[in-house]
């Protein structure tokens, strides 16, 4: 009798201890991480208030900010981002970064985003490093039950800072070298242009149809084909501050949107700040307001005639149709409006809400189990740094 409780103690014993093994590897096999991109001068201090990134990355912490972040390109500059992470998620907060195609513009950002990698194995849990000329932009790494790679775009054979975004043989050779290789459960792959821009699953926008990777038709296709080939299960993207996720045959494309905050400074009240301003200058001083209108327009005339086609001037399609006269009378009958007349400037602002093109700031939280991967999507509703949760998606 004496045997047989002692066997009966070690077998609780021995499942005891199993149940625990097995619990502890469920918890490791669970985790999460974050997507952003195109933060760019947002990010800086001159923005750190709530309707900027800062109020995304807030939005991060509260809702749980994972094991890292990978930032999908256009941090330009990305030192601002990383001080930024620092200030908000903690100096350890450890980062995954994507050349895009602002940070090819600067030497300096580009360098610093070298260093990040530095001889392609700077960054946690690297398992390869990119292509001659790319060793350090272009780099695949594991967690747990996950392979991630991300490849710069801007890669050409020689150097991977090139002015357009495209899989060049050299990187497509790499890729499928890499997930050859591969033995994981999920794999995910990530680079700034999406391989076909996708209107934002909010409002509708769609911005670089035919000027992101869709315009080389055959290196995309060749692409496509090595992602399906190896059954790769999504392709993360940034580059159109349009969120949006599409399942083309079993590859899920899915794109941050951007981190931005408010796209712009202009809305009606900060633009009849900036021309109230402008005219009190002593410079200004006996110069008819049109005049000065005028000067600013021609310094910044993108801004003025967005802001205008937000008011719902134009043709509805694209806000470089406005003639340059007809913006300017807009101009100038809005502030002659707002002179003197809080009401006015009220209004102007409702009518801007109602007709703004702004895509809604956004991140996305991806849960990953042995079971399943969710998608989800956070967006600031209200362009005020209030984010909350608008759309989720089982992936796998």
């Amino acid at each position: 009798m004496k045997k047989i409780f002692s066997l009966k103690i070690v077998l609780v014993f021995i499942i005891i201890n199993l149940s625990q093994f097995c619990t502890s590897q469920n918890v490791e096999e669970e985790f999460s991480f974050i997507v952003i991109s195109d933060q760019r001068a947002h990010a800086t201090e001159e923005y750190h208030s709530k309707e900027y990134t800062l109020g995304g990355f807030e939005a991060i912490k509260n809702v749980g900010q994972g094991e890292f972040v990978i930032v999908n390109g256009d941090l330009d500059p990305p030192q601002a981002t990383r001080k930024l992470l620092d200030k908000v998620l903690g100096e350890n907060y450890p980062w995954y970064t994507v050349i895009g195609n602002h940070d090819i513009e600067n030497d300096e950002n580009m360098e610093y985003m070298r260093n990040l990698n530095r001889n392609g194995n700077t960054f946690a849990n690297i398992v390869k490093r990119g292509p001659k000329g790319c060793e350090e932009t272009t780099y695949s790494f594991d967690y747990y039950n996950v392979h991630f790679v991300v490849i710069n775009l801007y890669y050409d054979g020689e150097k991977d800072n090139i002015l357009d975004g495209v899989v060049s043989s050299e990187l497509l050779a790499w890729l499928e070298y890499d997930l050859k290789q591969n033995d994981k459960k999920y794999t995910l792959v990530f680079g700034h242009e999406p391989i076909r821009p996708v209107m934002d699953l909010d409002n509708g926008t769609v911005r670089h149809l035919g000027d992101a990777l869709d315009q080389y038709y055959e290196e995309t296709i060749l692409f496509e084909r090595i992602l399906h080939k190896y059954d790769v299960d999504a392709y993360f993207s940034g580059h159109t501050h349009c969120a949006s996720y599409a399942n083309y045959n079993g590859l899920w494309l899915i794109n941050s949107g951007h981190i931005y905050g408010q796209e712009s400074d202009f809305t009606p009240e900060k633009l009849y700040s900036k021309i109230s301003l402008e005219i009190a200058k002593e410079e200004n001083e006996g110069k008819l307001y049109q005049n000065v209108i005028k000067d600013m327009y021609h310094r910044n005339w993108k801004e003025y005639k967005k802001l205008i086609f937000n008011l719902g001037y134009g043709d509805g399609w694209n806000y470089k149709n406005i003639p340059d006269d007809e913006t300017l009378s807009h101009l100038y009958k809005f502030y002659d409006d707002c002179k003197d007349n809080e009401e006015k400037l009220k209004n102007y602002m409702n009518l801007f809400w109602k007709n703004t093109e702004w895509r809604q700031s956004s991140f996305l939280k991806i849960r990953i189990s042995s079971d399943a991967a969710i998608l989800e999507i956070y967006r600031d509703i209200d362009f005020t740094g209030n984010y909350t949760l608008r759309h989720s998606q089982v992936l796998y």
